[in-house]
This record gives structure tokens, C-alpha cells and sequence, in this order.
């Protein structure tokens, strides 16, 4: 790495530019002089938009001077104006004499060592960037744009425009096809017009010659923006329009305007946009744009046709009374009415279709009750208009002619209308044929069986609404875990709504300093205050959990009567929860009564087990300023054992527990002092005053003991303290080196799975270790080779761009204080299961130093060192397990030390760093940490208060502001590069203000006090960032299965895509972050150890399987198992149903599932390599779905009940005893029906599956699970044949 002072570039001033030019407008223009006619490649430009003025920096002066020499300006005869010689301009583009200097700044350092490391990168990088037809821009001369939809007015496709909008003939409108997004500018009568379209979300673009045009097919909304000029006229115009308009270039928009029609009617439904440009060169352009690998294009010219089309604005208005009707009566069950407005609302059907077939439906279900086939019923479901109990709703549902479930279904069979695609297919007839056949598989399928295993796991089925900046989408219903709300009114679940807040693709709104997002704000509050009319009810805002208010989402209710008659609204159920009239702070308010809204997905009856609950005092210190005992209370052994009980069983036992309890929160531990039923809370975990108190709720709790990994911000203090760079690179290689080799060796990928709980509930692991015990090589499935590969690269990306470094001596646990005043000022007692962490054999950390820190640390005070120790036998604090324990002596207690925290069920992470001799890293960790830094101090902010009663209104505002000025993020990363470029590193004083301004952060969702952003303007600023922040090299999944990176893209030096951001330059990193991340090849690592290029796309591993289970069934006998093929063909059909249901379920994305490869290894693959904190929550939630799944289906094909496994981390062996672990003594028996259908699975497996509509998926995952059930009941029947032969043998030898 050269030194910062070796580097001799130059910088040269440029004035007289364009001022509307930025950085890569001018560095397109300059290309042609520098790079095509001198050669010079290591050069880069800056010029801020509304300048005149910008500069070109080179790596080297010699370069530099070269430039001077043939286009700086010269000195010619005479002054100017101002006194100061004449000089001519030797440069000159788009009409503008540009005058070029030398600057009388020296080049920013930093600039020079980014140019020098892309040199260093380009000589060794062999996938150098090529501009190739995707890079090429294809650009037509706009005559107008229109939005409308398809239809088949007498049976031919055609387009209908809802709306056309005029352009102004004068001005340059143009259609551009830039590298990954269509982008539209034009003006209208009344504004400057931009409209962007991602590639990605164009699902087929149509090209017609009469007239010449290119009608698109949306599978989203686009995104819509007015620009404006910087002058001061066009500014101050705005301005009472929209607020602060500095720095801004555009102001994002929630639809189209227009004189006469409203796009915000249409705008959800009508995602077909036809442009229509100009003919001249139309042929040539239309080729170039067919090149574009990323647009599937076709030709057809649409039929002149004006008769028989239909309005979308009148057709939602009817549809919409119409459903308004059905709801009022009931006459149609509300899950079906909402499925039905999904159909039309989400873009997938006309109204007119949808109307027709829900007048069909009616009719039908009159003529069902007027034959008396349930007369009963159907009266009562006309009575529960004012009634709304969703069991009665079911019970009216009987005489429906179909489930929900039919008409959810339809989401994956309805076809994008096209060309190909014949009219009779959006018919009536053809609609209603699939709503029967639907219906016939979910009668005789598992889809009942499964929603039955979600609620014994305590999941209930919740609607979603998700509304972007243009339009609102419904989805669901979708398992979600329980909350005291959903499960206070478990037979009105339909009568809430989660309502999340987010971009056009289901992600989170970006931040762009340069584009005003007031309009989507409004747009926003006004949904919260005004609600959302779904099949008949009105749902409006309720509330929501902190982590929600972070995950931008909310409640909605509609009002209804409960069980008793009661009539329950927004101001019933709150007040039910507690009293809430004393607290004046919205967002304090907000939380107390979010607390009903976390997530539990377990509940104790306090007052059925006869426990006797007790208030306590906080432990402070002795001046009163510090609360050691802040958030956590003790139960009773007695208490804890029927917790236990209560819950499913899992392995390992929690002596702590994160609860929710009337208006408290917080940890409970264990005291093994305490006799009987009871439960201790101090004052310090009660929020506000609630009568809700019969039941305890569980949110988690810590029966194992956690893996800790290193993280960024952690590693950056530690370098700080002194750590030696030589332990993380040990610890990374280490981990590196386990990685490389997992795909080497069966065994490894065993083990890998394991670890990662792949698949847990159908025991994958085992089934890849049962493939090579019979010589099966699973390397030559396709679908078994990804799934592997896909964890693999998970991790090596979190451990390349993440810095996410497992550390063998290091555990993550539960945090709770010494009750008994054991341990001394210093002290900390360490305790978990050691028999359950498996990652080092040394695990006694008895009076050894331990490095105790909480995430996120940014302040190098956040870690700090103790000495754990060990309380003497029988002592209280010896009954505690997988928790820390902190003293209540001192001055200040630990965890307000370490990120300011408390103990309400944060979790710690506590580095067990012991100095023993043959460790070497334990030593170097320790011993070298020579530097302890005082922890922060932050004086308490007091929240916001506005002096009175907190209203609905006051919430759903400061929800949307949260939503507007949350900077928690910005100030994270800004942290990474100011500890990096300062010498000081996280001690420097500017990251010590942003450690604290990150606290605020923090405490901004409680206390309602933002941070000072002119504080933050006043930074240090920087368009560079260490190269360890840069993003991963793009990965897709591709045919749903394998996963391939992006070829490298050239740089576009058009500014094509001003909305993603600023264009951040990096710089190699001489810290040992920047070490560690340059120290892992990804793509090499990929290439050699993970990818295998040559695995069979055949049946190679299932033809192998067959003739193995052939062989071992000849030692059977009598093993017929085609008689069982119907059947094994409903369960595939109702299992690749409940898979493609996973992927839309758990997609951030309305319309486009995630892969069957995500569902199947639980994790959503993002492809930058670090997912979103949305989809590291979803995964979760992912994972359990897909175990929820196989287990119905596993004890379906296997005709017995399967219990959910849970890893405990031990082994596996290769030893016969182990292929047995499924088995029970009542399994040994000479059935052999379980064996029959489990191959015939496994034959219907290796089938195609069904492709139908937009579910274009040949799902592979059921023959997986059918092989191992088959390997199973293939192994239960072989030791009950070998039982029953030495019984026969021993019956012969006995005659």
C-alpha cells in the first residue's frame, strides 16, 4: 500500500461548465479528450449540480501537465473586466468554452488513493468490465404516454388507455432505455415530468408499428417525479408546495397529474403504459432494444377495435359498491370477499370480471340456502352485519360454493394477458372450472392439517396491507405470532390488519437528499388518519410495537361486536390495556401501549397456576442515580417448572425469561430462595398502570446458549484497545478455512447443515450423509448442490462483508443482576450449558478475564473487562443457566456501561477470552488489549411533551416523521468511515459525537427528540468510504436454483440513475478491517471451493436412489406401491401448493414470490450479499414455515405423527444406530403401507410438477422429502424384517 504522501497527482480547475452537469454528465463529455485522444485512464471529475465550476483530478502529475499542456487555457493580450489578464479557452463541448487551470488546492488524498487502488484492481482483476448491449443506451423521441389495461374486446388482445397524457411538442420528451431502467421525461401543460420503470419489473414489453409504440406490462407501479430548475423563481413557487426545497432536484410523486382524469384511481390497477414515439429510425432502435438480455420484447400490432372496451374508473366503482353490498349482508364470507378484492385491487383480474363472477357466486349460494342445503346457516350469515363473529362467519361459509383458499390459489393461475394468451382464459367459465377444481384438492388435501399445526404452534392467520407511495396491495393471510391483542379476540382475528409502509417492491423508502419526499409523507398520514375500506369494513389505525414503528408498520382494527355482544373500537381495546391519560409524550405513549403489540408467542395463566405476585424495590446505588436492577424481576423454581409445562417441548432448560406482563416488561430469573408459586416485579419494569395482568407472555427466552460473532464496530474498538491484528486474522482463517473445505468432504457438509439447521424438520443433514453411506453423490443433483452452495456463500459473504467472525471462546447470552450480592464491584458470573457449545473443548472460565460488550458498541468505552468467577456449590446463583449475571455493587452498574443499557432482555455479548498457554489467541487477546476506555456517560434526554392527552392523531404523526428523519442508519455507517480515516479511530472526538447522536437515535423511537442534524452536517465530510463498505459483486438466482454473479458493468457515465444515491469512491481500507476484507476472495473462494460446474441437471441421484430402494424392497418382498400414486399425486399437488404459498408469503413483493431454494434453506437471498433487517426477520419467520410444512407433510406420507426436531448440536456418525433415530418401539411392525406411499412420492417427486399462470415453478423439494421418508420406513422395515427372521430362526431351532 503506498504511502499517502508518495502519491504526486495534480488537480486542475475547470470554470465556464454547464451548471445542470454532475460528475458523470461532465466525465462523459471529457472521455473523448482525456481517455480516447491523450490515453489517460486514472483521472476522475467532480462538479456539483447549479456550479459553473468543477475539477479534474489526476493520479499523476505527469498526466496531469499533459492535459495543461494541449487544454489549458493560454494568456492572450489585454484584461478582463476584473483587472486580471485574458486568457483563451483551448477546451470546448456543448457549445461552452471551458477554461482549465491548475488548482491552487493540492488533490484530496483520499481521491488519489481510490484511483490508485481501481489502477492497482484493474491490472489484477481478470473480469474486466466490457460494455456489452445491456450497457447501451436506446433512446426515442416521446409523442405521448398513456396508462390503460388489456382485455379481448370480441375475443382479440387489446389495449385500452384509461388516460393519456399530452406532451408539449417544443420541448426534447424522450423514452430512454438506459442500463437497468426505463426512464420517461416530459412536459406537460402544467410540469417537468419523470416517470422510472425498472428493468426488473417490466414483464414484457410489446413493440407495435401502427402507430409506432411500446406498450409495457408492469408487474409494479412506477415511480413518478416532478422536476424543476435550482433557479430562485421556480424555487420560491414550490416552496409553499412542498416544504424546504435545498438542494432538491425533484420531489417524488404519489401519482400522475393530469386536467381532467385522476391516475391515483386507476393507478394500482392499470399497470399497462404504452409510449408512443416518434417513427424516424423507429426499425433500427427497435433492434438494439431486442439485444437488451433483460427485456423480453415482442412484435404485434393491436386491433383498431373502439367497441365493447371498458372503463377502469367505472368498472372499480361498481365493483366496489358491489362488494360494499355482499359485505353488509355477509351473504359472502369476508375471506372470499377479500380475496376477491385482492384479485382486482393487486392488478390480477378487471373489476368487470371479478363483479360478474361475485354476482355468479351469490347466485349460487342463494340457490344452495333456497334448496334448504343449509338453509340455517346461510339466514345467519345474512343476520352478521352488525354481528362479525368469525366463527359464525365460517359457519356460513359451509353453504359457500367455495373456500378463500380456492380463490387464494388463483393468484398463481392467472396468467399475464398477452398476445399468446387466449380470451376464454380470463372467461367466466374457465375462472369458475379452476375455483372447483381448487376447491376439490383443498377437501381432500392437507391445507387443513397444516393451518391446525400453525396454531399449535401458536401462529394465527393475519391479513396484510401494503401501502406504497402509489397504491395499496392486499395480501394474506399470513402466520404471524401471536400478540395480548390477537389473543384477547382469537375468533376475531379477521378484524385486525397489519398495514406495512414501504417502496413500490415492498423495501424500505431510500434516502435522497436531492429528490423531496414530503408528498409520500402526506400521502402516508393521510391513510393512517383516514384508514382503509377491505371487503366491507372500515379498518383504521390501532397501534404499534417499537419493532414495528423500526420495520415501518402498524395495526389496523375494524370494529366489531366480541363474544359477549360488546362492541369493541379502537378507544375500547386500548383502554382495556391500561391507562395511558398521564402520559403526554406520543412517542412514549406510542410505546407503552405498543408493549400489547410485541410479539409472544407464548401466554401463562398466572391466576389458573395460583401464583402470588409480589412488587419489590429497585436495587440502586447508594447516591440514587443508578438503578442496577433496572427491568428485571425473579420467579420461583415452582413457577419456572410450570412455564416449562406450558410450553412446547424444547431441549435445554431456561432459568430466564423476556416477558410481558400487564404493563410491565422485562427479564424474570430464576431465585431458588423463593418457596411456591411466585413471581417478584420491581417498579423499574412497570410502564404504565394496566389491570390486564392474568396472563404472563413469554417473548423468549435463554434455554441454550447463543454462538457469539464478531461484527465491525465490535472489531474497531478492539483494535483500539490494542487487540493484535494477528488474533482476527487467526480467527477469520480459522473460520475461512472451515468454510473452503465444507464442500470437500461429505462429512464437513454434514456437519455445515447441521449447524446452520438446514431444513431441520426433515433432518436434511442426515439425508445427505444416508446419500453417500449408498454411494449417491448428492454434488450431482442440481437442486441438492444449490442448497448447500447458497448457505455456503451466505456465510462467506457476512464474513467478508460484514466482518460477522465466530469466535470459538465466545458466547451470547441473557443479562440479569446478582440478587443475593455475591459478586463483587468487578465480578460477573458466566453460565450456560456447556455440554450444548460445541465450539471449543475449553470452557472453564473460572476467575479469568472476559470481555463483556452489547451490540451496537460505537463508543470505545462500550467494551469493557471483568473477571468471572465462580460462586461456591449450592449457592442460588449455581440453579442459573445461559445467562450473565451482573454485581449490584458499585458506583454504576455494568450494563448502563455498555451502550447505555439495561436489563429488560437485551442481549449481551460476553467474549470469554482465557489465558491459557497453549491458546495462543486467548493471550493475544487479552494481554494486548493495553488500553480500557471510560464508558460513555449520556445525560437523559427528556422526551417530547405536548402538555396534554396523547390522541390517535398525535401518534400516526409522529409515526410518519419517525418514518421521515429516522438517521440511525446514516450516523452507523458514517461512524465506519470517520473511525477509519481518523488516526484516533472511535476515541476521535467526531465519532465520539456520533456515538452519542447514535444513542438518541435509539432512544428517538421512545423519547420523540431526533438528532441534531446540523450537528451532523457539521462533520466531516466525504464522498469516499473504506473499501470494506463497498458493496458485495451482484448474485442471482437463476432458474430458480442456481446462483451466478453479474458479469462486472462498466461505469455508465450517463446519469441514468440519480435516485439510488450518491456515487460513493473507495479507498483501501490500512486498518485491520480493511485487511480482513481484503484477505477473503469470494469470487476465487466460489470458483474453487463452494461452485460445482459440472453437476448433472439430469435424474442421475434419483435413478441411483430408485434402483437402491428396489434392491433393499426385493429383501421385503411384497412391495406394491403404485396403487398409491393418486394419492402421492395430491399430496405433491397440496405440498407444492403450501411451497409456492411460502414464497409469496415471505416475499417483501406483492406479485414475485421468492425461489423455492430460499423457502427450503430459510434464508433470503439478497443479492448485494447482506440482507435487509426486513428480510433477516422474514427468514425467521421463513424457516419455521418451511418446518411447519415438512412436518405435515413428512407425517402425511409416513402415516404417523412426526414431532418437531430440534438440533441439540451434537455429531452425527456414520454408525447403523443412527439410521435408526426416527424410529419408536410401536414402529416395529409388518406394515408396509408407509413404505408403499413414500415411493410413490418419491416417483411423483421426480415428475415435473404443474405449471400453471404465473407459477412458472418446477418445485423440486417434495422428492426430498420423499426419499427420506422413504429412507425411513425403508430402514423401520428392514430391522423388522431381520427381527422377524432370528424370530423365526430361533423358532426352528427350538422345534
Amino acid at each position: 500500500m503506498a504511502d499517502l504522501r508518495s502519491l504526486d497527482g495534480l488537480e486542475v480547475f475547470m470554470n465556464n461548465l454547464p451548471p445542470d452537469f454532475t460528475d458523470q454528465g461532465l466525465k462523459a463529455q471529457l472521455s473523448p479528450f482525456i481517455t480516447d485522444r491523450l490515453g489517460f485512464t486514472d483521472w476522475e471529475c467532480q462538479k456539483f449540480r447549479g456550479r459553473k465550476y468543477g475539477s479534474i483530478t489526476f493520479l499523476y502529475r505527469t498526466q496531469g501537465e499533459r492535459f495543461l499542456l494541449v487544454y489549458g487555457e493560454e494568456s492572450v493580450l489585454g484584461f478582463n473586466r476584473n483587472g486580471k489578464p485574458r486568457t483563451r479557452a483551448r477546451l470546448t463541448f456543448l457549445n461552452h468554452n471551458i477554461f482549465c487551470r491548475r488548482s491552487d488546492r493540492s488533490p484530496d488524498p483520499y481521491l488519489l488513493r481510490s484511483l490508485l487502488d481501481a489502477a492497482e484492481d484493474l491490472q489484477q482483476d481478470e473480469d474486466i468490465p466490457r460494455e456489452t448491449a445491456n450497457d447501451k443506451t436506446v433512446d426515442f423521441k416521446l409523442d405521448s404516454l398513456s396508462c390503460g389495461h388489456y382485455e379481448y374486446p370480441h375475443g382479440k388482445f387489446a389495449y385500452t388507455p384509461d388516460i393519456t397524457w399530452p406532451v408539449e411538442e417544443r420541448v426534447a420528451n424522450s423514452a430512454k432505455f438506459a442500463r437497468d431502467t426505463l426512464i420517461i421525461n416530459f412536459t406537460s401543460r402544467t410540469s417537468s415530468i419523470r416517470v422510472e420503470i425498472p428493468y426488473r419489473t417490466i414483464h414484457e414489453i410489446i413493440v407495435a408499428g401502427r402507430p409506432t409504440s411500446l406498450t409495457l406490462t408492469l408487474e409494479e407501479a412506477p415511480r413518478f417525479f416532478e422536476v424543476f430548475n435550482q433557479d430562485p423563481v421556480s424555487l420560491m413557487s414550490r416552496l409553499g408546495i412542498y416544504g424546504s426545497m435545498k438542494n432538491v432536484a425533484r420531489v417524488r410523486l404519489n401519482y400522475l397529474p393530469h386536467d381532467s382524469a385522476n391516475h391515483a384511481d386507476i393507478l394500482g390497477q392499470s399497470l399497462v403504459y404504452r409510449i408512443q414515439v416518434s417513427p424516424n429510425d423507429f426499425q433500427s432502435k427497435f433492434q438494439r432494444l431486442k439485444e437488451k438480455e433483460r427485456l423480453i420484447v415482442s412484435y404485434y400490432d393491436f386491433p383498431d377495435t373502439l367497441f365493447g372496451r371498458t372503463s377502469m374508473a367505472d368498472g372499480l366503482k361498481a365493483f366496489r359498491r358491489l362488494v360494499d353490498e355482499c359485505g353488509k349482508t355477509s351473504i359472502v364470507p369476508f375471506d372470499v370477499l377479500f380475496q376477491l378484492q385482492a384479485l382486482v385491487h393487486n392488478g390480477y383480474l378487471l373489476p368487470q370480471t371479478v363483479e360478474a363472477l361475485l354476482i355468479r357466486l351469490c347466485k349460487t349460494a342463494n340457490t344452495s340456502s333456497i334448496n334448504g342445503s343449509s338453509s340455517s346457516t346461510a339466514n345467519r350469515a345474512r343476520g352478521l352485519a352488525g354481528n362479525g363473529h368469525d366463527s359464525d362467519v365460517k359457519q356460513a361459509a359451509s353453504s359457500f360454493p367455495f373456500s378463500a383458499g380456492a380463490f387464494k390459489k388463483l393468484f398463481s393461475q392467472i396468467f399475464f394477458p398477452g398476445p399468446d394468451i387466449e380470451a376464454s382464459t380470463f372467461g367466466l367459465d374457465e375462472i369458475w372450472s379452476y375455483l372447483e377444481d381448487n376447491e376439490k384438492e383443498i377437501r381432500c388435501g392437507l391445507a387443513k392439517e397444516l393451518i391446525s399445526e400453525r396454531g399449535r404452534q401458536n401462529l394465527i392467520m393475519v391479513y396484510k396491507v401494503q401501502v406504497t407511495p402509489s397504491r395499496f396491495i392486499l395480501s394474506g393471510p399470513e402466520p404471524e405470532a401471536k400478540n395480548r391483542i390477537l389473543r384477547r379476540f382469537p375468533h376475531h382475528t379477521g378484524y385486525f390488519v397489519r398495514v406495512q409502509f414501504c417502496e413500490e417492491d415492498g423495501q424500505d423508502l431510500f434516502f435522497n437528499a436531492r429528490v423531496s419526499l414530503d408528498v409520500i409523507w402526506k400521502r402516508f398520514k393521510t391513510f393512517l388518519l383516514q384508514g382503509v375500506h377491505i371487503a366491507g369494513r372500515g379498518y383504521k389505525f390501532l397501534g404499534f410495537s417499537h419493532s414495528s414503528l423500526r420495520a415501518h408498520s402498524v395495526w389496523f382494527m375494524a370494529e366489531f361486536e366480541d363474544h359477549n355482544g360488546s362492541k369493541q373500537t379502537y378507544s375500547s381495546v386500548i383502554s382495556h390495556l391500561g391507562k395511558f391519560n398521564k402520559i403526554f409524550s406520543p412517542p412514549r405513549c406510542a410505546a407503552r401501549i405498543g408493549q400489547a403489540f410485541s410479539e409472544t408467542p407464548f401466554s401463562i395463566d398466572l391466576q389458573e397456576l395460583g401464583v402470588t405476585i409480589e412488587r419489590i424495590d429497585d436495587v440502586e446505588s447508594r447516591d440514587g442515580n443508578r438503578v442496577f436492577s433496572d427491568g428485571v424481576g425473579t420467579l420461583s423454581r415452582s413457577l419456572m417448572e410450570a412455564i416449562h409445562d406450558a410450553l412446547p417441548q424444547t431441549k435445554g432448560i431456561a432459568t430466564c425469561f423476556q416477558i410481558r406482563w400487564g404493563g410491565a416488561k422485562g427479564m424474570l430469573a430464576l431465585d431458588d430462595t423463593l418457596d411456591g408459586m411466585v413471581m417478584r416485579v420491581r417498579r423499574s419494569m412497570l410502564k404504565f398502570e394496566s389491570d390486564d395482568i392474568r396472563n404472563l407472555e413469554i417473548c423468549d427466552m435463554g434455554n441454550k446458549p447463543i454462538p457469539l460473532v464478531l461484527n465491525r464496530q465490535m472489531i474497531k474498538i478492539l483494535e483500539d484497545m490494542g487487540v493484535k491484528e494477528s488474533w482476527f486474522f487467526d480467527t477469520q482463517n480459522r473460520e475461512l478455512t472451515r468454510l473452503r473445505m465444507i464442500a470437500a468432504y461429505v462429512r464437513n457438509t454434514v456437519e455445515f447443515l447441521k449447524r446452520q439447521k438446514v431444513a431441520e424438520q426433515i433432518n436434511f443433514s442426515r439425508f445427505i450423509r444416508r446419500l453417500h453411506k449408498i454411494g449417491i453423490d448428492y454434488k450431482k443433483d442440481a437442486f441438492l448442490c444449490s442448497v448447500v452452495e447458497t448457505v455456503i456463500l451466505r456465510e462467506v459473504r457476512l464474513l467478508k462483508h460484514k466482518a460477522r467472525i465466530p469466535i470459538e471462546k465466545g458466547i451470547t447470552l441473557f443479562g440479569i443482576m446478582d440478587e443475593f450480592g455475591f459478586l463483587e464491584e468487578d465480578e460477573v458470573y458466566v453460565t450456560f450449558e456447556k455440554n450444548r457449545f460445541t465450539r471449543s473443548s475449553d470452557l472453564d472460565i473460572c476467575d479469568k478475564l472476559v470481555i463483556v460488550t452489547r451490540s451496537p458498541a460505537l463508543h470505545p468505552g462500550d467494551i469493557q473487562v471483568r473477571r468471572a468467577v465462580l460462586p461456591p456449590p449450592y449457592h442460588p446463583l449455581r440453579s442459573l443457566k445461559n445467562c450473565i449475571v451482573f454485581s449490584q455493587k458499585g458506583q454504576r452498574d455494568l450494563p448502563s456501561q455498555l451502550s447505555g443499557g439495561d436489563l429488560d432482555g437485551d442481549i449481551s455479548n460476553t467474549t470469554c477470552l482465557m489465558q491459557l498457554d497453549n491458546i495462543i489467541w486467548d493471550d493475544d487477546a487479552v494481554s494486548s488489549s493495553r488500553r480500557e476506555f471510560e464508558p460513555a456517560d449520556y445525560p437523559r434526554v427528556s422526551p417530547l411533551d405536548i402538555g396534554r392527552e396523547v390522541t390517535m392523531e398525535d401518534m400516526t404523526g409522529f409515526f410518519v416523521d419517525f418514518m421521515a428523519t429516522d438517521q440511525l442508519g446514516v450516523i452507523a455507517v458514517k461512524h465506519m468511515i470517520l473511525a477509519d480515516m481518523k488516526d484516533g479511530g472511535t476515541v476521535d472526538p467526531e465519532c465520539k459525537l456520533l456515538a452519542e447522536m447514535h444513542s438518541t437515535g435509539v432512544d428517538y423511537s421512545k423519547s420523540g427528540i431526533p438528532i441534531d442534524t446540523e450537528k451532523l452536517r457539521g462533520l466531516t465530510r466525504t464522498q469516499f468510504r473504506p473499501d470494506f463498505l463497498a458493496p458485495a459483486p451482484p448474485a442471482n438466482i437463476v432458474d430458480r436454483t442456481e446462483i451466478v454473479f453479474e458479469a462486472p458493468k462498466a461505469p455508465a457515465l450517463e446519469d441514468e440513475d440519480e435516485e439510488s444515491g450518491p456515487k460513493y469512491k473507495f479507498y483501501k481500507s490500512i486498518k485491520v478491517l480493511g485487511k480482513l476484507y481484503r484477505a477473503i476472495d469470494e469470487k476465487k473462494i466460489w470458483k474453487e471451493n463452494i461452485h460445482r460446474t459440472e453437476r448433472s441437471q439430469g435424474t442421475a441421484v434419483w435413478d441411483q436412489l430408485f434402483r437402491y430402494i428396489t434392491i433393499q424392497c426385493e429383501k421385503l418382498g411384497d412391495v406394491n406401491w403404485r396403487p398409491n400414486l393418486d394419492e402421492a399425486r395430491r399430496i405433491r399437488q397440496t405440498y407444492d401448493d403450501a411451497i409456492w404459498s411460502a414464497t409469496m408469503d415471505n416475499s417483501d413483493h406483492s406479485t414475485k414470490g421468492i425461489t423455492e431454494l430460499e423457502v427450503f434453506t430459510g434464508c433470503i437471498f439478497n443479492k448485494s450479499g447482506v440482507q435487509t433487517k426486513r428480510q433477516r426477520d422474514r427468514s425467521v419467520r421463513l424457516k419455521d414455515d418451511f418446518d411447519r410444512i415438512a412436518k405435515v407433510f413428512e407425517s402425511s406420507i409416513r402415516k404417523k405423527k412426526i414431532e418437531p426436531r430440534e438440533d441439540d448440536g451434537a455429531d452425527d456418525n456414520d454408525s447403523d444406530a443412527g439410521d435408526y433415530a426416527d424410529a419408536d418401539v410401536d414402529d416395529f411392525s409388518p406394515d408396509l403401507s408407509a413404505l408403499e406411499l413414500s415411493i410413490a412420492c418419491l416417483h411423483v417427486g421426480t415428475s415435473t410438477s404443474n405449471k400453471f399462470g404465473r407459477n412458472n415453478s418446477d418445485f423440486q423439494s417434495f422428492k426430498v422429502i420423499a426419499a427420506q421418508c422413504v429412507l425411513s420406513e425403508l430402514e423401520i422395515a428392514l430391522m423388522n424384517h431381520q427381527v422377524a427372521m432370528g424370530e423365526a430362526l430361533r423358532a426352528a431351532s427350538a422345534k
